[in-house]
Parts: C-alpha cells; structure tokens; sequence
C-alpha cells in the first residue's frame, strides 16, 4: 500500500508474544484514507527477531545474544519540501537500535571467540502521493580482541532510495480484497570504514535500479491479543514478486498495523507489535479493552509503510 508515512524501514524480545485468533466478519472493514498527523507524534514499536537471531547461526557461528534494543521508533517530523524541492511533502522519521554478542566457533582467532557488535538504524523520508525520497544511515560498531589486542571497527553505510508509483490503492479494505502495487526504487549507496579510529577507507558508490510489484490480499478477520487486550482487525497478506519473504500485518479498522510478523522460507523471522504513541489527533479506536484501559490503539493509514519500514530493519540486521 501507499508510501505516505515512513517508506523506510526490529527488535525488542517482547514478554509476552501476541496471539492472533480468526474469525469470519464480512462486515469489517480497514479505513485507508490518509490521517490527520501533527509534528512531533510517534509511534513505538517492540521487536521480536528470536527467529532471525537463530537463523544466523551456522558452523562459524554457535550462538547470537541480544543484549539490548531499542525498539523502532518512527515519527511524524512535519510538512516541508525543503530536501526535495517537490511539492507537497510531508516526513517520516525512523530509529532503530540492536547490541549483540556473537558468540564464534571455537578456533575463530578471536579472544573467548567473542565479538559484540552495536547496530544503529536512522531515517529521513519526504513523501508525496507519488514520490518519496528516503536517507538512511546504518552504523556497525564491533568490539574484540585478538591476543589481547582490542579492536573497534566502524562501518557507515548511506543510502538515498528515490521511489516512484503511479498504483492506486483501495481507500477501504474488506476481507477478500486483493490489490497489487508497482514501484520503480533508484538506491545510492555509499560505505565507508575504518579500524581504531583510523583514516576511514571508502567504497565506491554503487547505483542500482530496481522494479518492485507486491501483492496485497485481505485474507480474514482476527482478534489480536496484545497483553490484556484484545483488537479487531483484518489479517493482510504482503508477498513482493521474487522475494523469499512474505509478510502479515494485523490492522485494525482505522488503519493502524497493531502487529507484523514476517516469514523467510516459511519460517517466522519477526514480530513486531505496537508498544506506545503519542497522536496528537488521535481518533476513536474500538476495542475489547476495559474502558480505563490505557492502551488503546490509534488509527492509521499507511499498512504498507509502517511495514516497510519494519521490514527494512529486518534486511538490515539479515545483511550484517
């Protein structure tokens, strides 16, 4: 669906993983129409990637600790067109933060065959109806020793992703819908790096072109559980044409993705689930919560982007 908000791009162990329970409402429908977002609201999302964690696991590596994470944050940062020079703008703002320990085989070479490694994730998108022009910045921090030497190595990587769509999107969702967009990406990358602080050593740029089409399929209606509350919402399908990953989002009927999982080869890699917000325009949300509960959930339009975007940290942490 529509690149409005983040178009962008998890991972906080959550205590208690949502269950999703199905149930036949052809009644129920999703709100796809834009928002009404101030600057300065935002969005908090914990992260469950045990499943990526595992998966890295080969015969180098025994085992991948997370020590700590931040959550993925994103944020509505305003309506200015001043990057771009387009018209019509408005930015999306992205964080995301991961520290790990790779534990190595033994005979790697590397003291206790140890390496922690910090991984950060920022973004800039400014989005228009058919455009959006997105900055991201990857830093990766590790930190070893090798025969008690300690090394700290950085590596930066800059992308600049301009997209472009001419798709029309359904304003509102009911179960059995299906809809397919189509996006041309232009990616500049460029990385540099360096060891202990020394001169940084630069790649050279890299361009690339590439024709995205994702499918999208409103496949049934759920109740999502998420701590003691329970949410409503339409289970959607994304499966982008030669990818091995496929995505679910849970939305609820305003728009609002309360949680995503994502599968590579059938095996679920990540969940990401809806932890805390401040919407300054907030409207109404349904729910089964008990009317004093605090947690409810705002309504939203952009289903795709917000997972995009968590789908985005998901590549990221697979890459490195």
């Amino acid at each position: 669906m529509r690149n409005q908000f983040l178009s962008i791009f998890l991972i906080c162990l959550i205590s208690i993983v949502p269950l999703a329970s199905s149930e036949s409402n052809s009644d129920f429908t999703v709100d796809n129409k834009e928002p009404e977002m101030t600057t300065g609201d935002y969005f908090l999302y914990d992260l469950d990637m045990t499943g990526l964690l595992e998966s890295m696991e080969d015969e180098d590596i025994d085992e991948v600790l997370e020590n700590s994470n931040s959550g993925m944050r994103m944020e509505y940062g305003g309506d200015s067109c001043l990057q771009t020079g387009w018209d019509d703008c408005r930015i999306g703002l992205m964080a995301w933060e991961l520290n790990v320990t790779m534990i190595f085989s033994e005979g790697s070479g590397i003291d206790n065959d140890r390496v922690v490694m910090l991984l950060k994730m920022e973004s800039t998108n400014v989005f228009t109806e058919t455009k959006n022009h997105d900055t991201t910045i990857q830093t990766i921090d590790s930190w070893f020793t090798i025969d008690g030497e300690a090394y700290h190595q950085e590596f930066v990587t800059t992308g600049v992703a301009v997209t472009t769509t001419e798709s029309v999107e359904p304003e509102s969702l009911k179960v059995g819908d299906t809809w397919t967009t189509e996006e041309v990406v232009e990616i500049t990358t460029n990385e540099k790096s360096r060891t202990n602080g020394e001169a940084w050593e630069y790649e050279e740029e890299v361009i690339e072109t590439e024709d995205i089409t994702t499918n999208y399929n409103a496949e049934s209606v759920s109740n999502v559980y998420v701590g003691n509350t329970t949410y409503q919402s339409m289970k959607i399908k994304s499966d982008e044409m030669g990818s091995e990953v496929m995505g679910y989002v849970y939305t609820a009927d305003s728009g609002m993705p309360i949680k995503m999982e994502y599968y590579e080869e059938g095996s679920l890699q990540m969940i990401a689930t809806l932890s805390e917000y401040s919407w300054t325009n907030e409207p109404v949300q349904a729910s089964d919560a008990d009317p004093g509960d605090d947690l409810g959930l705002p309504g939203f339009t952009m289903v795709s982007v917000m997972a995009s975007s968590v789908l985005a940290v998901y590549f990221v942490a697979r890459k490195q």
